[in-house]
């Protein structure tokens, strides 16, 4: 069990910090775009330079539906932030999905509930 138990761990810092490191490059990508675009690093907030959605899901959605007619400053930046937020649904996720695996009811329930939180929290906001 205790070998388990540090590949649950490695798996998860895993995800926890590819999660970090790929949404902080995308960001920075984003960032550097977007100050080649302007000139500067002044923020404007004119319509184009702006996203947004009802909640987290449609947020999503407008972010990747654009990318298909080009990268933008806003649209890596707006991939950056989901890639961050997602991280930590990522790993409660394989957390359910190991215990499943692991047929530990107790820990399956208390998984599903978190992810069910953090799911309700996402369409909230």
């Amino acid at each position: 069990m205790k070998r388990e138990v540090n590949d649950l761990e490695t798996v998860i810092g895993f995800i926890l910090l590819g999660g970090v490191v790929v949404s902080l490059v995308v960001e920075g990508l984003g960032l550097l775009d977007y100050v080649i675009t302007l000139g500067s690093l002044n923020i404007v907030f004119s319509p184009e330079w702006q996203t947004g959605g009802k909640d987290f899901f449609v947020y999503t959605w407008s972010v990747l539906a654009s990318l298909p007619r080009g990268v933008t400053p806003v649209s890596l930046i707006g991939l950056g932030v989901i890639l961050l937020m997602i991280t930590p649904y990522l790993r409660v996720l394989a957390s359910l999905i190991y215990f499943g695996v692991e047929k530990n009811l107790k820990y399956v329930l208390i998984t599903a509930f978190v992810l069910v939180v953090l799911t309700a929290s996402l369409l909230a906001y």
